[in-house]
């Protein structure tokens, strides 16, 4: 697919996205059309460029020292250098409000369902990333089940299983007259429990393949003792 990145122009190591996944934000930007953008988690500003270009102010929150860079590089652009969790205190004390805010920082459960919740009242849509991730995706329900006032899918992209384990995809919430969980088709079932089932296995695979090594080597060190005693033994 990096072949196709190139070709499109979206081929850029600092963007931590899949090629559907950005042609699924571009998508969405161009037909959104957001006046204001709030985004969590700026890595080394990969997705930036493009909320910035897409909307006419950007507001880019991490707690790494190369969000500062942001502010050089896009004119539209405001840096905030701190967790996420003390810019939502400072989206509540100034009301802000978003067309589109993007959450994509800390991964843990926790931290994710904080950031989810803490946006509900400031965002008209939400787009989540890594909704494949299990724990992302638990704290995105912990945030998401029991509110009133956005609708939301977590499996807007879906992702696969990688080398480093389910990473990937897109949800999104937002805001919507019918609020909870919606589903695109009658009698839809999420692909997540079958690719999460074949990410366990081919773990699985690799745990017994490791010990399998482990196993080897320790009975290799068992003989070459068993040889250097026999050894010791005989003089």
């Amino acid at each position: 697919m990096i072949e196709l990145e190139k070709n499109l122009g979206l081929a850029n190591s600092d963007w931590l996205m899949s090629t559907r996944e950005k042609l699924g934000l571009i998508g969405l930007l161009e037909l959104l059309k957001p006046k204001t953008v709030l985004e969590f988690g700026y890595h080394r500003g990969g997705a930036t460029k493009w909320l910035s270009k897409y909307s006419e102010s950007l507001i880019t929150v991490d707690v790494n020292e190369f969000v500062g860079q942001a502010e050089d590089d896009f004119p539209n652009v405001k840096s905030w250098n701190c967790p996420t969790q003390e810019a939502v205190k400072r989206i509540k004390d100034e009301s802000l409000q978003f067309d589109l805010a993007i959450v994509d920082a800390d991964h843990s459960r926790k931290a994710v369902a904080s950031d989810v919740r803490g946006l509900l009242d400031h965002a008209n849509l939400i787009l989540m990333h890594d909704s494949c991730n299990p724990n992302c995706r638990k704290g995105m329900k912990d945030a998401l089940k029991n509110q009133t006032s956005h609708g939301y899918y977590l499996d807007f992209i879906t992702s696969v299983s990688k080398h480093d384990g389910l990473w990937g995809g897109l949800g999104l919430a937002y805001r919507s007259e019918n609020p909870g969980l919606v589903n695109e088709f009658e009698g839809e079932v999420s692909p997540y429990p079958m690719l999460a089932l074949q990410n366990a296995m081919r773990l699985n695979h690799k745990i017994k393949s490791l010990l399998s090594r482990l196993n080897d080597r320790i009975q290799i060190f068992k003989n070459k003792g068993k040889v250097i005693g026999g050894k010791i033994r005989g003089r």
